[in-house]
């Protein structure tokens, strides 16, 4: 019994060192812009389009912690757009979204997209916006626009956007 103890303490501690090297080595491509570059971006830019700026600070953070070489199996960037929303507002290359800038630019025209078909149907709120673009507009019109009928969001933050609350980060004070 002994050495079965003593060989899961070893396979535990080569597999838990695994995973802290792992991730470390997973992190060396992160790109972390300064909270108040990104705020001062979204300040100039989402009022143009009639988007509140804490919500899409809040969106920002949510999706990729202001990293702009975030990147899933699916999507990229600080916003961490999928190429079909990418190609349905710009004509830019995916390619550019990486560059944080171009990414926040598409990301807040891809949200003033949503919140305009969220109006045309006449059910514009921000918590709709939200689930929106955390699941998509269809799955959304899917559950008749409840988004209490969506599978609960792991994150956070996403979880008080869906809730209602329009700054649940606070952005940096100018």
């Amino acid at each position: 019994m002994g050495i079965c103890y003593k060989s899961l303490g070893n396979f535990l501690l080569v597999f838990f060192g695994f995973l802290i090297s792992g991730c470390s080595l997973l992190d060396t491509n992160a790109n972390y812009i300064s909270k108040d570059k990104v705020w001062v971006k979204i300040l100039r830019e989402s009022p143009v389009h009639g988007l509140n700026p804490n919500f899409v600070y809040a969106i920002c953070h949510a999706e990729s912690s202001l990293d702009a070489n975030a990147e899933s199996s699916v999507a990229r960037g600080m916003m961490q757009l999928t190429e079909a929303a990418w190609i349905d507002v710009t004509k830019l290359h995916y390619r550019q979204a990486f560059d944080w800038e171009t990414n926040v630019e598409v990301g807040i025209l891809y949200l003033a997209r949503l919140k305009e078909m969220l109006k045309s149907q006449g059910l514009f709120s921000y918590p709709r916006l939200a689930a929106s673009y955390r699941y998509g507009y269809g799955a959304l019109r899917k559950e008749k626009f409840m988004v209490s009928r969506l599978k609960i969001p792991i994150n956070r933050i996403y979880r008080k956007l869906f809730a209602g609350e329009l700054s649940p980060v606070e952005p940096p004070t100018s």
